[in-house]
């Protein structure tokens, strides 16, 4: 019957790598940063993004950048995560031995379960919100009217994936919550890990293609997965490659009375934990436009507009390519958004797509360079048939549009107002009645002409 054979090194300094590696791991997973809740009031305390913002917590004791890219900056946290592991074991090992009076088996079993909690809680919640499409939804009006060269590549990604049938994204999520859920468990723990690995490796590789900006953070969740299946992959890799008698595992942790006690209503608390994200995430997806603003536009009116007219200043501006001032097209969204297409050069907003603390709500515009975004308030005019709106740019809060909307029929909208510098303003907006594919369906026949 063949054993495990440690590496003479490993196994004369495997009680200070265990303890270092523990450390290590408690620097990175407990949430002590300060800033947490900066400026959140205690009702947002209890907010779908706060909830899911600790569950993926990282540390930060250097900033990571907080626009998508190549940036791995992260890493110099896990450097200084380890180089605080290493200074605290030289000065407080000794006395942490002597006060632990563990073995290496406990000792690494209390390692992995503090990473199987760890990655248990950031994976299924990362599952929850794919299952419920918050955090890849359908594609808006705007995107649909955006060309394809004109988003970020992390926006294709998530484009590409929201539109996935076949449910592709449920069943990802749901791969994600099984494995969070197996870690639970002590039994299924390495079953759990193994089948995080196989999703965590495409995650960081998808991360660093797209630029998605969360590298590092899927890099860190890999690694917890590795940790914890390294526990049985010598039993793994002689049964199933070597193909040899294989010795089961022989631990049996043995709890103390307080733990023992303490220990199923902490199981409980976790599993409550996750239910109350899994009813919060769901009630903000059904009765909101979740993670679109949630405030309601202009009634009747969402679509895309052709610009039939376009008159600057009293002058009558005629379609163009070249002119930066004519509009080409405009959406109404069902929230107050309202979108633009013209020849202007528009700044693309790169910060990350996050479900994160005190974050509007702003993954309409995130990664999309081909349209002007704004944001508008309405009031009644001084007749029933008019509305006087406000449009205010959401990357540059200086462009602004104020007009009146009238409505001579169903499909037409008449804008008339003035613009930031006071420029009269007179736009005809014909609607476009757009039948799109990706509605329709595959399998269903259509007559695009």
């Amino acid at each position: 019957m063949t054993t495990l054979a440690d590496s003479h090194f490993f196994r004369r300094y495997r009680s200070n790598i265990l303890y270092i590696g523990l450390i290590f791991f408690l620097v990175l997973s407990i949430p002590y940063d300060p800033n947490l809740f900066r400026d959140t009031s205690f009702g947002e305390l209890f907010s779908l993004e706060n909830w899911f913002g600790l569950a993926t917590y990282r540390t930060s004791f250097i900033p990571e950048s907080p626009y998508v890219g190549p940036d791995v900056r992260g890493y110099f946290n896990w450097a200084i995560a380890l180089g605080l592991a290493l200074l605290l074991f030289a000065a407080f090992g000794r006395k942490l031995k002597q006060r632990i009076h563990a073995d290496d088996d406990a000792l690494f079993y209390w390692l992995r379960v503090l990473l199987r909690y760890r990655l248990a809680l950031a994976m299924t919640f990362i599952g929850l919100v794919k299952i419920i499409p918050v955090q890849l939804p359908e594609p808006t009006i705007s995107e649909l009217h955006t060309e394809y060269g004109d988003f970020l590549l992390w926006k294709l990604y998530y484009l590409t994936n929201g539109i996935a049938t076949a449910g592709y994204l449920p069943v990802i999520g749901a791969l994600e919550i099984l494995g969070g859920l197996f870690l639970l468990n002590r039994r299924t723990a390495v079953i759990g890990a193994g089948l995080l690995l196989a999703v965590l490796l495409n995650v960081v590789i998808v991360n660093y293609v797209y630029e998605i900006g969360e590298q590092v953070y899927s890099t860190f969740l890999l690694l917890l997965a590795i940790v914890i299946f390294s526990y049985d992959w010598h039993r793994f890799y002689c049964l199933l490659i070597k193909k040899t008698e294989t010795i089961p595992d022989g631990f049996w942790p043995v709890y103390g009375r307080r733990i023992a006690v303490i220990r199923p209503y902490l199981q409980v608390l976790f599993l409550l934990l996750i239910a109350i994200f899994s009813v919060q995430t769901y009630l903000s997806w059904k009765n909101s436009d979740y993670p679109f603003p949630d405030e309601k536009g202009l009634v009747g009116a969402a679509g895309v507009y052709d610009v039939k007219d376009f008159v600057w200043k009293g002058d009558t501006l005629p379609y163009s390519l070249a002119d930066s001032i004519r509009w080409k097209d405009v959406v109404f969204e069902k929230w107050n958004t309202i979108s633009i297409r013209g020849n202007r050069t528009v700044k693309v907003d790169s910060l990350k797509p996050r479900i994160a603390f005190n974050r509007e709500r702003s993954y309409e515009f995130l990664g999309n360079g081909g349209r002007e975004f704004f944001g508008y308030s309405q009031t009644k005019g001084s007749d029933k048939q008019s509305v006087a709106i406000k449009l205010t740019g959401k990357i540059n809060s200086a462009h602004t549009f104020s007009f009146v909307v009238n409505r001579p029929d169903k499909k037409t909208l008449v804008l008339v107002g003035t613009n930031q510098f006071g420029d009269s303003l007179q736009v005809r907006l014909e609607k476009v009645h757009k039948r799109y594919l990706l509605h329709e369906g595959r399998r269903k026949p259509i007559r695009i002409y």
